[in-house]
């Protein structure tokens, strides 16, 4: 239940973001201009949903090992305390993920609108 307000309560906040861009940009209140802006929105919290998973799922922690024990420097921290890239994200991509692909999906079913 508290995934499903988190939920709601992101695509609350793009859609008004969304709307707000509109207004700040005077352009005028269309659908064509809620579908640039919709497509804007949903394809960088795509991204950055993707971007996140990737990271997470460790594919990045080899890389940084052996980048660490290619340079080695005069560092303060030894190899064993620093963290790799996948723990040190601390959240989930997945409320990103969901919530580009809604706007994403809200912006095609106003695509097809515009279209007919």
């Amino acid at each position: 239940m508290q995934s499903l307000k988190k939920f709601v309560f992101s695509i609350g906040i793009i859609q008004i973001l969304i709307f707000t861009t509109i207004f700040f940009r005077e352009e005028n209140l269309s659908l064509l201009s809620y579908i640039n802006n919709s497509f804007m929105y949903g394809g960088v919290l795509l991204f950055l949903g993707l971007w996140v998973f990737v990271v997470r799922t460790g594919v990045f922690d080899i890389f940084t090992i052996s980048m660490r024990k290619a340079f080695r420097l005069k560092t303060t921290l030894e190899n064993d305390e620093m963290r790799p890239p996948s723990e040190a994200l601390g959240f989930s991509s997945s409320l990103l993920l969901v919530t580009g692909t809604v706007t994403l999906l809200l912006m095609v079913i106003c695509l097809v609108i515009y279209g007919f």
